[in-house]
C-alpha cells in the first residue's frame, strides 16, 4: 500500500487514539502500535493483556455514516478472517456508527475517549457519549459532492479512462469540464491518482478511494437521487419488475435496477423485497401510468434519478439494464440487512476489487 496524504494521517489519527485508549485501560496495561505493511489494513495493536490481545486496526480521519462503518467492518473481516480482532480508529466515532462496529464485534476507540472493546475474561470497555468540542468542520474541496463523486465513479467503473485527457474524463462522467479538472486535481493532490508508466495513472489507494465513494453515496449523492417511494399493486418484487419493464419498454431513455433485485442477478443469492430503480426524465414519464402510490415508509418501489448513462452497467447481466457493480454495492450498504451486506460482499469481490487494477 502506497504511503499518502491519507496514510500519514491515519498514522497520528491511530497514535491519538492509542493515547486515549491507554488513559482508559491505564498505564499499567501496555499497549504497542505498529504498521501492518501490506496485510490489507493499517496497524496492528497489540495489548498487554494476559494473555495478550492483537487487534487489526482500521485508522479514519472521518467516519461519518452507517454505510461507510459497514464497509470498513467488511474491508477489515476480508483481511483478518477469525484469526485476528478487528478495531478502528478514528477522531469521533459518531454514534450510529458505533452501534454498527458493536453490532458485528469490531472494536474501536476515537480520539474523544469513545470506546468498545469486549474480549473476557481480558478486558470490557464499553464509553460512549463523548463527542468533540468543536464540531466537525464540512469536508473541503468536490470530491464528496455529486460532481465529484460522478468522476470518481466514471474512474473506478472505467479505470482505463484515468490516464485519458481530461475532456474525455468529464465527457464520460457527464460533468462540465471545469468540474472534471478540479476534482482530478484533487485526487492527483490526494494521491488517490497515482502516475503511472506511459504518461497514465493509476489508483493509489483503491479501498481508500471506494470507502469515500460509499460515505459521499450516502452524503451527497443518492440523497439528491431521490425521486420518492411508492407503494405497488403487486407484493412480488419480480411481478413488480415485470411490470415496470412493460411499461418501460420500447421509449427512448435510460433507466437500471440497482439494490436487491440487481444483486440477486449478480450473485444469485439475494432474494429482495422491494424495487429499486434508476430512471431518467423520459423513463420516470413513463412509469407515471403505472400504478404507484405514494408511500414514503412502506413502499416497495424506489425511484432515483439517474444522473447520467454512465450510471449503467456496460454489459447486463439480466433481462433489463443494471446500475454498475459500484451503485449496486453502495444501495445493498444503504439497505443494510444482514443478506444485503453478504451479497455487498460478494458484489465487492467479484466486480470491484477483482476489476480495478492499480497499475505500475
Amino acid at each position: 500500500m502506497n504511503m499518502n496524504i491519507f496514510e500519514n494521517n491515519a498514522a497520528a489519527i491511530a497514535e491519538a487514539c492509542r493515547k486515549a485508549l491507554e488513559q482508559v485501560l491505564g498505564t499499567d496495561l501496555h499497549t504497542q502500535l505498529t504498521p501492518a505493511g501490506q496485510r490489507g489494513y493499517d496497524f496492528d495493536l497489540l495489548l498487554g493483556t494476559k494473555p495478550a490481545l492483537r487487534l487489526a486496526v482500521e485508522a479514519k480521519a472521518r467516519i461519518a455514516t452507517r454505510n461507510q462503518a459497514r464497509q470498513i467492518i467488511f474491508q477489515l473481516r476480508r483481511h483478518t478472517g477469525d484469526k485476528i480482532g478487528g478495531m478502528v480508529f478514528a477522531d469521533w466515532i459518531p454514534e450510529p456508527a458505533a452501534e454498527e462496529f458493536r453490532e458485528a464485534g469490531v472494536f474501536f476507540a476515537d480520539a474523544q475517549g469513545n470506546a468498545f472493546i469486549k474480549k473476557p475474561p481480558q478486558i470490557l470497555v464499553d464509553i460512549r457519549g463523548r463527542k468533540p468540542e468543536r464540531p466537525q468542520k464540512a469536508e473541503p474541496g468536490r470530491l464528496i459532492e455529486p460532481g465529484g463523486l460522478k468522476v470518481i465513479h466514471y474512474l473506478l467503473t472505467q479505470p482505463e479512462a484515468a490516464g485519458t485527457p481530461l475532456r474525455a474524463i468529464a465527457q464520460g462522467a457527464g460533468v462540465a469540464l471545469g468540474t472534471a479538472h478540479a476534482v482530478r486535481g484533487e485526487l492527483r493532490r490526494a494521491q488517490w491518482l497515482l502516475p503511472a508508466a506511459g504518461g497514465k495513472a493509476r489508483f493509489g489507494n483503491l479501498k481508500g478511494l471506494i470507502e469515500l465513494f460509499v460515505r459521499g453515496y450516502t452524503l451527497k449523492l443518492r440523497p439528491a437521487c431521490v425521486i420518492g417511494r411508492y407503494r405497488h399493486k403487486k407484493n412480488a418484487p419480480q411481478e413488480i419488475l415485470d411490470g415496470l419493464t412493460q411499461r418501460l419498454a420500447g421509449m427512448e431513455g435510460h433507466w437500471a435496477v440497482t439494490g436487491g433485485l440487481a444483486a440477486r442477478e449478480m450473485t444469485h443469492y439475494l432474494e429482495p423485497d422491494a424495487v429499486t430503480l434508476f430512471v431518467d426524465d423520459h423513463a420516470r414519464t413513463a412509469l407515471e401510468k403505472e400504478p404507484l402510490l405514494r408511500d414514503e415508509t412502506g413502499g416497495n418501489v424506489t425511484l432515483l434519478r439517474l444522473p447520467d448513462p454512465a450510471f449503467l452497467a456496460a454489459q447486463p447481466q439480466a433481462p433489463w439494464p443494471l446500475a454498475t457493480p459500484l451503485l449496486v454495492y453502495a444501495e445493498l450498504l444503504q439497505d443494510g440487512g444482514q443478506r444485503e451486506l453478504e451479497a455487498a460482499e460478494m458484489i465487492y469481490e467479484r466486480f470491484l476489487e477483482a476489476h480495478v487494477p492499480r497499475g505500475k
